[in-house]
Parts: structure tokens; C-alpha cells; sequence
């Protein structure tokens, strides 16, 4: 396509995951076992250089978009993704809970 949008290219795992608004996010530490909020009130996006972002308030999450390995929750309300977190410098588990907005009728 000579004049048409160039289309994002990320991994098909990430497609229902990309664009949601966050509830909460949370590191899973799976030396001691544990679970701790790290951020609330978010959302999930690529940057233009195929970086994957979540961003509640702050950064709390940045890893390349093609090396993050993502799995939706069974509920369907959230995802696991683990990957190298560049801005902590190590490899991470963040698990992410949509925000979901029903219509009352």
C-alpha cells in the first residue's frame, strides 16, 4: 500500500489486550509467592516503536511488544504478561485487570 495507513504490528495475543482501560495492575513474585498492586486507573498501548506500555499514572511496565509473552485470565478480566521490563531491567509478571462499563437499561 503506497498511500494507505500503515497497519500495527504486534503479536495476535496482544489484540484484545491493546486499548483496554485498567482497573488495577499487579507484580506477581513468584519467589516469595506473592501478589502487590503497582498501579490503578490505567490503560495498555504500543508506541509507534513497538514498545507495550502500561501506564497507571506512571510507567509501571514497558517491554518490547513482540517479546512479552500475554494469556487472558479465564474470567476474561484481565491478562499475565511477562516480559523484560526495561525500565526495571528485568524480567517481569504483571498481571492486568480491565475495567469493564456495562449499560444499564
Amino acid at each position: 500500500m503506497a498511500f494507505g495507513r500503515k497497519r500495527k504490528k504486534y503479536p495476535e495475543s496482544l489484540k484484545h489486550i491493546v486499548g483496554q482501560r485498567l482497573k488495577y495492575a499487579t507484580e506477581r513474585d513468584p519467589a516469595a509467592a506473592t501478589e502487590s498492586v503497582i498501579g490503578r486507573r490505567g490503560s495498555v498501548s504500543i508506541t509507534a516503536d513497538g514498545k507495550l506500555k502500561v501506564v497507571c499514572g506512571t510507567e509501571v511496565f514497558s517491554a518490547d511488544a513482540g517479546g512479552v509473552r500475554a494469556a487472558l485470565l479465564m474470567s476474561l478480566e484481565g491478562a499475565v504478561l511477562t516480559g523484560y521490563d526495561e525500565t526495571a531491567g528485568r524480567e517481569r509478571t504483571v498481571v492486568v485487570y480491565f475495567q469493564y462499563y456495562r449499560k444499564v437499561e
